[in-house]
């Protein structure tokens, strides 16, 4: 991982409303700093830590390993648990790389249900779309019950689930070159 410069909480709100914005939120964006942060947690507060505060270090980085990518905590929903992409079946079974590979397994992206996924894999694919600046995806420090189960887990992804899976499945059938993912980073406590 590479750190590219420092970054904040605000910077991350802004970055994320202006996203959903793109993606047709009508809601409008608040003006100022403390007023996009509280947004995020009126709004979207699953994008949001309890411990998203003053001691949390906020930094811009590049993943430029595809272990570091392939290492990312996945989201674990009843959806992911049914679409068979999250298979609870041993440690590490959140970890992205183990996610696409269960996608892959099972013919994911040819499900109607995948739709969106599908939607990023052929535009990833063609060039059209990739995990930089608007796009780049979100990381925090994991949580120790993250961790339990994952760990080999240092990050959590908290934004960009419906970018990553597609890249890894794009990565791992080799139909890609892999190139530095650019993340906002939350790290827990100022580590």
């Amino acid at each position: 991982m590479r750190v590219v410069r420092g970054s904040s909480v605000e910077e991350y709100a802004s970055w994320y409303l202006q996203r959903e914005a793109r993606k047709g939120d009508p809601r409008p964006i608040p003006v100022d700093d403390a007023a996009r942060v509280q947004a995020m947690w009126d709004c979207h507060a699953g994008k949001m830590r309890g411990w998203f505060n003053a001691a949390t270090r906020w930094r811009l980085v590049e993943l430029e390993h595809s272990d570091e990518l392939a290492g990312l905590v996945f989201l674990e929903s009843t959806w992911t648990r049914n679409e068979g992409l999250v298979i609870p079946d041993g440690p590490n079974y959140r970890l992205l790389g183990r996610v696409a590979d269960n996608a892959l397994a099972s013919g994911y992206l040819a499900r109607p249900s995948a739709q969106k996924h599908k939607d990023y894999y052929d535009r990833i694919a063609a060039g059209a779309l990739h995990l930089r600046g608007d796009d780049r995806i979100a990381i925090c420090s994991a949580e120790p019950s993250e961790v339990a189960g994952n760990p080999d887990a240092v990050y959590y992804l908290v934004d960009g689930v419906g970018r990553c899976l597609p890249y890894m499945m794009l990565l791992k059938e080799q139909k890609l070159h892999r190139t530095p993912t650019e993340a906002l980073l939350a790290e827990r406590g100022g580590v």
